[in-house]
């Protein structure tokens, strides 16, 4: 009997090991580096170039460069940055720009009540920083940005003070900033922004603090673009009046608000507005981007007024000319059918009696992520569903306890062709669940050799997922298998595949999975850093085959 019992656990085991084999797809396969010492650190930021590798890993006064080989891969050398920078430094951005990689800090100035930014230039062979900063510029008195909370609780600082938006071409940089209002009514203040524009070796190609034409109250600024010829483009919401609300009123069929293109050529400072009426449109979020040709494009989501505004409709996309004049505008609904893929029963009867009484079915909490120009004119819109739940429990002696959990779920991928018609529209399914923020969730994306992938961790059991099936879960933190899916560009046909299990990495498991440590090496491959235990990280290269 305990013969026949250890044969039917080893059996078990073994069509479990060939479940898990056959699950992986034969169109990725994968290769580990070596291990090599970890460096805990809050933010990791890589580069790719030729057959090289560059993490930047900042940890407060500490910050580690670090080389990898991508082709085998492996781990060439690194070098560590201690109290390098002023004491109050702040990082801004970390950028590559015409073939040259900058590190942007700012460091305020008490004595003379200035903000300053500085920038370090990366020497990428090396793997080392510049002997010294330099000063970009700086702007009397503060300027606003995100208010930060120390890790001891008690103190506050300001970081994120300034915006870089890179050109199509990637040679010129435009830095954005607010300055703190003096007039604390937003109904009364006007804001100040200063727009400076620099070229890949951050010489100076135009710079002034312009005043906007509404109160802080009437405007919400959406996009920012800098055009390869230096000019300056900023997509924004005026509203009709000082509610600063979506609607006057909830039987409002026309949204509160329209939109503006300010655009403010090279080497001037005076705004010139177009203006764009979006009536029953009610815009959820607008990206702005430059085509390199005679023409920039916008695209975003938008909502029909009905129900909440986060909720999702359709798309819209829109040319704009360099002088700021808006034509070819398209809006696309989401398709029912497309609404219902990968839904449980309840919510498919959900959706078909909105559309039965009149109120559409929405595509719910969506985000715009991504949004791709092609070569040819045409734009790949990218959105993801993401939502914050928050959860509450009471004890019996009467304290509260909250918690909340992050949800990164089902995805829209839409091809909006050069003409202005639609090109096609995908759903990806997936149900990503945590409890510390976004973690090992959501996707990375990149396109390659006619073709976008989507490559994010998922349940396994939702690699072969039916139309009419609801994903299974995926728990952040819980393993997961890291899968691809590949989208056509040419005609939207879509593709799924396994690439590894997490648990089942060679003779370990990895950890400190995130899609941030992913970076595209080669139009066939890409580089994945995770946490093996045991103080060590290692490198894993992807191709495409």
């Amino acid at each position: 009997m305990k013969k026949l019992l250890c044969v039917l656990i080893v059996f078990t085991l073994s069509l479990q090991k060939s479940h898990s084999q056959k699950t992986l797809s034969t169109d990725y396969s994968y290769k580990v580096s070596e291990p090599y010492k970890v460096f805990d650190a809050k933010e990791k930021i890589y580069f790719s170039k030729g057959n090289e590798v560059m993490a930047l890993k900042i940890d407060g006064k500490e910050i580690l460069i670090q080389k990898f080989d991508s082709d085998k891969p492996a781990f060439i050398k690194e070098k560590l940055y201690e109290k390098f920078f002023p004491k109050n430094y702040s990082v801004e951005d970390i950028l590559e720009l015409n073939g040259k990689y900058y590190f942007f800090y700012s460091s305020w100035d008490g004595d003379n009540d200035k903000e300053q930014l500085f920038y370090n230039e990366i020497d990428f062979d090396k793997g080392e920083f510049s002997e010294t900063s330099k000063l970009l510029f700086q702007v009397d008195g503060k300027i606003a940005g995100t208010s930060v909370i120390g890790s001891m609780g008690f103190s506050m600082s300001i970081q994120d003070k300034f915006d870089f938006f890179q050109s199509q071409d990637k040679k010129n940089v435009l830095i954005q900033y607010r300055k703190r209002p003096e007039v604390k009514r937003d109904t009364k203040s006007f804001d100040i922004l200063g727009l400076y524009a620099f070229d890949g070796s951050l010489n100076k190609i135009s710079g002034a603090e312009v005043t906007m034409p509404y109160t802080e109250r009437r405007m919400n600024n959406l996009d920012y673009q800098l055009d390869n010829k230096g000019n300056l483009y900023l997509l924004t919401k005026v509203f009709h009046d000082d509610s600063n609300d979506d609607k006057k009123n909830r039987k409002d069929t026309e949204a509160n608000y329209h939109i503006e293109m300010f655009v403010i050529k090279s080497g001037s400072n005076k705004i010139e507005i177009s203006k764009f009426d979006n009536k029953d449109k009610f815009i959820n979020k607008l990206w702005l981007f430059d085509t390199g040709k005679d023409y920039l494009i916008c695209g975003g989501f938008y909502s029909n007024g009905k129900g909440d505004f986060d909720d999702c409709d359709g798309i819209i996309a829109f040319k704009i000319k360099p002088d700021g004049t808006i034509y070819d505008k398209t809006f696309h609904e989401i398709p029912l059918e497309v609404l219902n893929q990968y839904e449980s029963e309840k919510t498919k009867k959900k959706n078909e009696k909105k559309e039965r009484k009149g109120d559409d079915a929405k595509f719910s909490d969506l985000e715009l992520i991504d949004l791709v120009v092609n070569e040819d004119g045409s734009i790949v819109l990218v959105g993801e569903q993401y939502f914050v739940v928050t959860h509450t429990s009471y004890s019996p002696q009467g304290g509260t306890r909250t918690t909340y959990t992050y949800h990164y779920c089902d995805m829209l991928v839409s091809k909006i062709n050069a003409d202005g018609k639609l090109g096609w529209m995908k759903k990806i399914p997936k149900n990503q669940v945590g409890g510390a923020g976004k973690g090992g969730m959501s996707y990375k994306y990149f396109n390659t050799n006619g073709n976008h992938y989507f490559v994010f961790l998922d349940n396994v059991k939702n690699i072969d997922l039916p139309l009419d099936k609801a994903p299974a879960r995926h728990a952040d933190g819980q393993g997961g298998y890291l899968t691809a899916v590949k989208i056509s560009d040419l005609d939207g046909a879509l593709t799924k595949g396994s690439i590894l299990n997490s648990r089942e990495v060679e003779d370990f498991k990895i950890y400190q999975f995130s899609t941030n440590r992913i970076v595209k090496t080669s139009e066939n491959s890409f580089l994945l850093e995770v946490y093996k235990k045991k103080k060590e990280d290692i490198m894993i290269k992807v191709n495409l085959n």
